[in-house]
């Protein structure tokens, strides 16, 4: 088997973990309980029921249900990484245009041509590892679920694909604010825009970041938390715009990768439930 093949890719082994009967099932009991509790899900009390509210062009009922998720996604305890998943699952068709998107993004700032080849993966050419471009692109899909700011309520789904695009470009080396990236946007994806329409309002990275600066005066954040989240966001070798990878927080830091990995997943689980005491958390900022 040729192993560039997409049966082991990272999306194909997400979308099969996540159509497994148990882990709909899965889905399937926890959104009853919150259809029952809250309004923004009533009509959606199974994972078919969500798809097929999602398939439709109602996009303010898009931004209802998929804000009333991330609400939860937010929690520390283990219903936030349910609701996690299954924004995530939500979004998984979004993958392969990011991923095609960063590809063009890091060919156009490293002034490269060439013929795309395939479609599963972006388009990526034999030189390109499009597994290790899906592997970055759902793990920013998931921080930026897990970390959303609750105020944007609009443009939901947009705004988590633009965020994730830019979060996985940086890692590959493409700061959003080039020029090489304004050529890539999520708008020339006809398949993917019935998702959400393109948000004009403020970064959500903007938002993020003061988040953390609050989280860090407010000594809400562990001093492994503030120092890792602080190196990613402010003091990374990509500056404070971009974000700095595992690897580069730990040659800084002096802690191994999979030390850095672990103590990250666990200043973002601080950072999502301090963002429920941020000022003005309950209002929508942007949107």
């Amino acid at each position: 088997m040729n192993s560039r093949s997409t049966e082991n890719s990272p999306l194909t082994m997400l979308q099969k973990e996540f159509s497994d009967p148990r882990g709909v099932a899965r889905f399937d009991q926890v959104l009853r309980g919150w259809a029952a509790e809250d309004t923004a899900l009533s009509d959606a009390p199974s994972h078919g029921d969500l798809v097929a509210i999602l398939a439709t062009r109602d996009y303010g009922r898009h931004d209802e249900v998929l804000h009333a998720l991330l609400v939860r996604a937010a929690e520390p305890a283990n219903s936030g990484v349910v609701a996690t998943e299954i924004v995530v699952n939500a979004l998984l068709p979004a993958v392969p245009g990011i991923v095609g998107r960063v590809v063009r993004a890091t060919r156009a700032a490293a002034g490269v041509v060439g013929v795309r080849r395939g479609v599963t993966g972006g388009g990526v050419s034999a030189s390109e590892d499009s597994r290790d471009i899906q592997a970055s692109v759902i793990g920013h899909l998931w921080e930026q679920t897990r970390c959303y700011p609750l105020r944007r309520r609009h443009h939901v789904a947009a705004n988590l694909v633009r965020e994730t695009q830019r979060a996985a470009q940086r890692d590959f080396g493409v700061d959003h604010g080039q020029a090489a990236a304004d050529v890539v946007s999520m708008d020339d994806d006809q398949v993917y825009r019935p998702l959400g329409a393109v948000p004009a309002e403020p970064d959500a990275s903007e938002e993020l970041l003061e988040l953390l600066a609050w989280a860090v005066e407010e000594e809400r954040l562990d001093e492994h938390s503030a120092a890792i989240l602080t190196t990613r966001y402010f003091d990374g070798p990509l500056g404070r715009d971009g974000v700095a990878t595992d690897r580069q927080i730990g040659a800084l830091i002096g802690l191994s990768q999979p030390t850095i990995t672990r103590h990250r997943r666990r200043a973002f689980e601080q950072l999502a439930e301090a963002a429920t005491e941020f000022r003005g958390h309950h209002l929508p900022w942007a949107g």
